[in-house]
């Protein structure tokens, strides 16, 4: 019996008609090696052969037995709940496309029509070419044009030769190959065939993909890559007694989720976080060609390191092992230090630093908390809050973050911060221990002489402030307070009623 993973695609006409192709002729291609079918949406059936080279989508082979050929299954981030298994017979239904010349699927319902079927044998040959393309294809008797090219993280090319004809294999990361020595002498390798030709005509620039270790034989090697040390994100934020990482220069493989942004266009400065919402910074000025996506977790090889008392990855490589992960929840504190450094925070405010541009520069803003501490506020120039006025802290009472330092000088134990991400980091509306519940309104808004109070209960105070946080004006036990004289512009009122209050937006004119 059928077994349908997931279906939709609906419209308001109903289902998205498709037609029915062989993988044959679904990949047939022009003679710029354009496929004839691009963009149609089409049913193919084949059997899946892994392994699956997208963590948190997919990148399989299907194959077609009556015409030894096969085509590239492809999601970016989505695995459609299905997980790929060597023999599964498959009805895919999706948009024919293309990627540098390799031709695609992307699915929108994957239907298994029976599980343990015999995947084929590979096919032994001497040349990569189009006819290898998402095939499984064997190459006998080669060896490394330059063992130099040999990486030992992350995904890397590196050519093979047999005497005659010189290839290029594609050493994904999920393949387990990655951090294993290059092999030694004469050997041959199995794999699927792949493409990556950025130009017309696409009949270039073909690759074999090795699954697994086990694909090249004899695998000899004396190893002489660099060795990483698996360690975890409580490990990684160790510090010795001048506030550094215990394992700096240590090259180290981290992993975890990635939370907020990447702070560094055209670079990488983003932080992961654990489930213990343990966080280390990662930093790459030239960045390392990854799509910064909250939500990802990550495996990241690197040399660790600190950058004025952050622990940070300097990363040499890096995996997406899975996507759309859940979010820690920001620990609520009252102070920012040492604990609280690349980990997701909530701070309760009692006053703000009314020096807010809004200018689209990054700046620092000092904050007082409900314990009466200072701390810093730091909002980066690529984050939306660096665009918003003061308004944004209208009525607000808690900021959310990810933890910072910036500290020059031993001991590394000052300089803390807090980065706001999104303009949903500022909680606006007042807390309910401190909001006052009566009927309160100020008006007129704007005016230009008497600003006016009514509320259900005595006004304790009004207290006028300028956007750079001054003190213009203040009265007590009174309901109106007369204006005429102040600056026109943009002010903020704290009604005080007791040791409850409410903050008011001012216009004078």
């Amino acid at each position: 019996m059928m077994r349908t993973l997931l279906f939709f695609l609906f419209f308001s006409t109903g289902l998205l008609a498709q037609t029915v192709y062989t993988i044959e002729e679904a990949r047939a291609i022009d003679t710029e090696g354009i496929i004839i079918h691009d963009g149609e949406n089409v049913e193919l059936t084949g059997i899946a052969i892994g392994p699956n080279f997208r963590g948190g989508g997919l990148t399989f082979a299907l194959y077609e037995a009556a015409s030894n050929l096969g085509i590239t299954v492809f999601l970016f981030n989505t695995n459609l709940d299905y997980m790929v298994t060597d023999g599964d017979e498959l009805k895919i239904i999706g948009e024919l496309t293309q990627f540098n010349g390799l031709a695609e699927i992307e699915p929108t319902e994957i239907t298994i029509v029976s599980q343990g079927n015999a995947i084929p044998s590979p096919t032994v040959v001497t040349a990569l070419n189009e006819m290898t393309e998402s095939n499984l294809v064997t190459l006998s008797d080669v060896m490394l044009v330059d063992p130099t090219q040999w990486g030992f993280t992350g995904d890397f090319n590196v050519d093979v030769t047999d005497g005659t004809n010189t290839m290029t294999l594609r050493i994904d990361g999920d393949s387990g190959i990655t951090g294993m020595g290059a092999p030694e002498g004469t050997f041959s390798v199995t794999g699927i065939g792949g493409q990556f030709d950025n130009e017309t005509p696409y009949l270039d620039g073909y690759q074999l993909f090795p699954r697994s270790a086990s694909d090249i034989t004899p695998y000899n090697t004396t190893g002489g890559g660099p060795t990483y040390t698996e360690i975890t994100l409580e490990q990684a934020r160790e510090n010795d007694a001048n506030g550094l990482p215990v394992l700096e220069g240590e090259l180290v493989q981290i992993s975890g989720v990635t939370h907020g942004i990447n702070f560094r266009p055209g670079g990488s400065q983003f932080t992961i976080i654990n489930e213990n919402n343990v966080g280390v910074g990662v930093f790459s000025g030239g960045g390392i060609g990854y799509e910064f996506q909250e939500g990802d977790e990550l495996q990241l090889w690197g040399v660790l390191t600190n950058f004025n008392g952050l622990t940070q990855l300097s990363p040499d490589s890096f995996f997406v092992a899975s996507t759309d992960n859940a979010l820690v929840t920001p620990r609520e504190v009252t102070t920012l230090d040492e604990s609280t450094e690349s980990s997701l925070v909530r701070i309760e405010f009692e006053s703000w630093d009314m020096n807010w541009p809004g200018d689209g520069s990054s700046f620092n803003a000092e904050m007082i908390g409900t314990n009466g501490e200072a701390f810093v506020v730091r909002v980066d120039n690529d984050t939306e809050l660096a665009n918003m006025g003061i308004e944004i802290m209208e009525n607000a009472f808690a900021i959310i973050g990810v933890g910072g330092q910036f500290d020059s000088s031993d001991p590394r134990d000052s300089g803390y911060q807090l980065f706001p991400r999104f303009s949903t980091d500022i909680v606006i509306g007042l807390s309910s221990e401190d909001l006052y519940q009566g009927h309160v309104a100020m008006f007129p808004n704007p005016t230009s002489s008497i600003l006016t109070i009514e509320s259900d209960d005595q006004c304790d105070g009004i207290e006028i402030f300028n956007l750079q946080g001054q003190l213009m004006r203040s009265n007590r036990n009174e309901h109106s307070m007369d204006i005429s004289d102040m600056t026109n512009g943009l002010y903020y009122v704290r009604l005080n009623f007791g040791d409850k209050y409410v903050n008011k937006k001012l216009i004078k004119m």
